[in-house]
């Protein structure tokens, strides 16, 4: 064993160019797949913890009883609605025999403003609370400062502190549903020991601020601690018998609190793990390549050790050691890369304005082993399969000279593959035709379809390129389209990790022009107002409500109208229902009106947003927290007014003041006067400016950036593509410069009887750029096929149709044939730098 390692080091040292790229490709895998795991991990048990600790003095919580399911309310599309208190609930909660003690907890919005902005972007969410003054029921601690206890004065997380620079003693404004309100810092407190409560920012207030800013009597829920020595199960069963309540233990409040904490980041975390094992797929395939190069220039040696004696598994086992010392070496440095860049992770993923949670990262035991298995193992595996078919080549057939795999593609491997890729196509089309989403697990079998027909590809576009490329570049084109198909499986390899790339980039852009497209489509085909006043935070309503007529008093506006959103229970599901002024919306934004008349609304009729017009003259109720609204249907629409949170229920804005107590505005429409000079415009955008929590943007403008959420996500996800791209790329190069290796006496021939370096080097990139023009389009037809029936399938009312980016995706076409030229730049300038007479006297 240890002659057979000292074997595998010295061969690593002598070939050590073409293992530093493997392991390059290795290291980035594995620090890629270590990263994501780490951060996922810190996201869930940081919130875990820091929620654990803060609610550890709560032995158990009433709420309101929960509405129906949980859907599509605005800002979390996970939030549940639950039926207000009455406002005596925690006095008669504090006279159940066995509670020590209650405290009550009203949670709202409030949005800080500092010189006139607001504080905080992101996925974070703007929370007002109020001051618990039992410490132990109280989840937040006073790092600095005092509590508030008058109004005017509040207390503000540290995480809010720091971004703001702000401390105790500074004045500054609060912007709740009630209007803006000025108030005094009194105190910094941090929620347990975290800076923050998981994905809030909170303003705590004094009790007596509770009522006229956050316009609510009823507490949101009550805590409660049991008494020492009472029987815990039996106060809960007597906090139970509350009319119109719901009594939650305090573990299982915790393990609630700690699932929706983490649960709207879940999807990043699944996210991230597709690129990371698609990065590894990638390494993979640059590892099988090597390792296959490797072996097959190695027959004649493992030729000579079989006829001297040397068994099957002796030459397997040195491959394997080889493989394995190449792996554990590169998931070293992964794994150290991986820990160390997970601060750069958390940054590329702010890049999409997702708030993360902040604090020390968790590194897991669990993690480390699972990057690491996938390192090692995926390193021995890619290169055990072609030491073994090496192994089992009889002594006297690898003694010979011939060429490191046959020309000739198996027609099996071929038929199989075409097999597969008619049970994929046939997969999507059913899927499509049935939009039955079961059927596109079919179609993914496209991915080994191309695996097992990659050689016959590119034999096939060897052929056919061939005449254009001798047309292009004389004899060296024709050379360079013979060696496609000289090596056909090795070709087909490298191919495999840049269309992967390919893919991806294809997936992600026809995703995105598809989504960008519908959730604007509502806003191009019905917005006609001049101006658009919008929330500075898209998922939350945050506007003045006073602002709308603070605007319709200016001279040279005709009118206004706001749109407000609240949550209600629709049919047992949450939705958004948009309050709206009905005499003035329709000249603002049509809703292109089906049935019925939206001017009824202000007689307490509601309308619905749908295609079915025999909807018209039923009834809808709609549970809301403090009430319910039961209204006649006067009107189906067939558009809403855009956007993710776009409501599917519209009510007169009075009513639903009356239902939900008052809202902030989430959009503010303004018509300008005709001939209006462009002053008007500039008189409302002053005011704009002084009500935080807005910003204005003319009918062209939000039109434009109907989907802006989008673009922004694009940032991270092009982030993610260019290190996937990066790695395919190093297998380029390594490939490249592996076969470049193996046909070094046919290339000392070609220098021997005329041909210059630079021919020689335009020969090596001609070959690259067709194997990449070749793998590019694969991976550009592959994404397109598939990512149109996935979104046509699974896209639902927010992709109505699917759009492809055929501009964007002819750039993705030349951009990865370039790349490819690019990577193989390198190697082509060595080969090209070597004497005649030591390239053409090579080992073949």
């Amino acid at each position: 064993m240890s002659q057979m390692m000292r074997s595998a080091a010295r061969s690593v040292l002598a070939s050590r160019g073409r293992f530093v790229l493997t392991g390059t490709a290795i290291a980035l895998s594995v620090a890629f797949l270590v990263a994501t795991l780490v951060l996922s991990d810190s996201m869930r048990g940081r919130a875990a913890g820091d929620i654990a600790e803060a609610l550890a003095g709560t032995d158990a919580v009433v709420q309101g009883v929960v509405l129906g399911e949980p859907g599509g309310g605005p800002g979390d599309p996970e939030r549940s609605v639950r039926r207000s208190l009455d406002p005596d609930i925690t006095e008669r909660v504090a006279t159940v025999d066995g509670v020590d003690r209650a405290a009550s907890q009203w949670v709202g919005f409030a949005k800080l403003v500092v010189d006139g902005s607001s504080v905080g972007t992101g996925t974070a969410s703007d929370v007002g609370r109020n001051w618990v003054a039992d410490p132990e029921l109280n989840p937040f601690r006073l790092a600095s400062g005092r509590p508030a206890t008058e109004v005017g004065e509040i207390v503000i997380d540290r995480s809010l502190a720091g971004d703001a620079g702000l401390a105790p003693g500074d004045v500054v404004q609060v912007l709740t549903t009630t209007g803006m309100h000025d108030a005094t810092i009194t105190g910094v407190a941090t929620f347990a020991s975290a800076d923050a409560a998981p994905l809030q920012r909170t303003v705590l207030l004094p009790d007596k601020a509770v009522s006229a800013w956050l316009d609510t009597a009823a507490p949101t829920e009550v805590l409660v601690d049991v008494a020492a020595g009472a029987d815990r199960a039996e106060v809960l069963g007597r906090l139970s018998a509350l009319t119109d309540a719901e009594v939650i233990d305090g573990p299982d409040h915790i393990r609630t609190m700690q699932d929706a904490a983490t649960s709207p980041l879940q999807f990043l975390t699944v996210f991230l793990l597709a690129f990371a094992v698609v990065a590894v797929l990638i390494g993979v395939t640059i590892i099988f390549n090597t390792f296959a190069l490797t072996v097959a220039r190695r027959r004649r040696e493992s030729g000579l050790l079989r006829a001297i004696g040397a068994e099957r598994r002796q030459l397997l086992g040195g491959v394997v050691i080889e493989a394995a010392l190449v792996g554990t070496i590169a998931t070293l440095v992964g794994l150290v890369c991986g820990v160390a860049g997970v601060g750069a992770l958390r940054w590329l993923v702010g890049l999409a304005g997702i708030t993360l949670l902040t604090g020390p990262s968790i590194v897991s035991t669990t993690s480390i082993a699972v990057a690491a298995t996938v390192g090692i193992g995926a390193t021995i595996l890619s290169a055990w399969i072609p030491a073994r078919r090496a192994a089992a080549t009889p002594p006297i057939e690898a003694l010979r000279e011939s060429a490191a795999e046959p020309r000739v593609v198996s027609p099996a491997r071929t038929a199989s593959g075409l097999v597969l890729a008619a049970a994929a196509i046939a997969g999507g089309a059913v899927a499509m035709v049935g939009s039955n989403p079961v059927w596109l697990t079919l179609a993914a079998a496209i991915v080994p379809a191309l695996v097992l027909c990659g050689p016959a590809i590119v034999t096939a576009s060897a052929r056919w390129s061939s005449p254009a490329a001798r047309r292009a570049a004389g004899v060296g084109g024709s050379i360079a389209a013979g060696n496609l198909a000289a090596s056909p499986r090795r070709s087909a390899s490298t191919a495999l990790a840049l269309m992967l790339g390919t893919a991806m980039v294809t997936m992600f852009a026809i995703f995105a022009s598809s989504l960008t497209s519908g959730v604007g489509t509502d806003v191009r085909e019905g917005l006609h107002a001049d101006l658009v006043v919008t929330s500075a935070t898209p998922d939350f309503p945050t506007i003045d409500p006073t602002l709308a007529g603070r605007i319709a008093a200016l001279p040279d506006v005709d009118a206004v109208t706001a749109l407000s959103i609240a949550e209600g229970i629709v049919a047992g599901k949450a939705e958004a229902v948009g309050g709206v002024d009905p005499t003035v919306l329709p000249t603002m934004f049509d809703l292109d009106p089906i049935a019925g008349d939206l001017a009824d609304l202000s007689e307490g009729g509601v309308a619905v947003v749908g295609d079915d017009p025999t909807l018209l003259g039923g009834t809808l109720a709609i549970e809301f927290e403090r009430s319910t609204l039961e209204a006649p249907i006067v009107a189906v629409v067939a558009r809403s007014t855009g956007g993710f949170e776009a409501p599917l229920y519209f009510a007169d804005r009075a009513a639903l003041d009356a239902s939900v107590g008052r809202l902030l505005d989430a959009q503010v429409f303004v018509d300008l006067a005709d001939g209006a000079a462009a002053d008007a415009e500039e008189d409302v955008r002053a005011l704009v400016r002084d009500t935080p929590g807005s910003f204005l943007e003319t009918r062209e403008g939000h039109v434009a950036n109907s989907g802006s959420e989008i673009a922004a996500f694009g940032n991270f996800i092009d982030g993610m593509l260019i290190l996937a791209s990066f790695i395919a790329l190093l297998g380029v190069a390594n490939t490249t410069a592996l076969a470049i290796n193996e046909r070094s006496g046919e290339l000392g021939l070609l220098r021997a009887v005329g041909a210059t370096r630079r021919e020689l080097r335009r020969i090596v990139r001609l070959e690259v750029a067709l194997l990449s023009l070749v793998a590019a389009s694969i991976g550009l037809a592959v994404a397109v096929g598939f990512g149109w029936a996935l979104i046509d399938v699974t896209g639902g009312t927010e992709i109505p149709s699917v759009v492809v980016p055929w501009s964007r995706l002819a750039v993705t076409l030349v951009v990865a044939v370039a790349a490819g030229v690019v990577a193989a730049a390198w190697p082509a300038f060595r080969v090209s730098r070597v004497p005649v007479l030591e390239l053409a006297g090579r080992d073949r």
